[in-house]
C-alpha cells in the first residue's frame, strides 16, 4: 500500500498545533498536554491510515454506482425490424 506522507504531515501539524494551543491556553492542564503528546504524535500513522481507508472507500462507492447502470436495451422498433428479416 503506498503512502501517503502529505496526509501524513497535514495530521501530525494538526496535532502539533493542538497540543500548543492546549498548552497555552490551559495554563493548568499544562502537565497532561506535555503527558499526552508523545502518545498523540505516536498515533499520526494509524490516524493517517483510517483517513487514507476511508478515502479509498468512497470514491469505490461512486465507480460501482457506475458499473452497475444496466446497457441500454435495444427498442422493441429495432427488435421488430431484426425478426422480419
Amino acid at each position: 500500500m503506498k503512502c501517503d506522507t502529505k496526509l501524513m504531515i497535514r495530521i501530525g501539524v494538526g496535532i502539533a498545533a493542538a497540543l500548543v494551543i492546549a498548552y497555552f491556553t490551559l495554563p493548568g492542564a499544562r502537565a497532561l498536554v506535555v503527558a499526552s503528546a508523545p502518545i498523540l504524535l505516536v498515533l499520526i500513522c494509524p490516524l493517517a491510515m483510517i483517513f487514507m481507508m476511508k478515502g479509498m472507500n468512497s470514491g469505490g462507492k461512486q465507480q460501482d454506482e457506475k458499473s452497475e447502470k444496466p446497457a441500454a436495451l435495444p427498442s422493441a422498433e429495432k427488435m421488430e425490424s431484426s425478426n422480419q428479416r
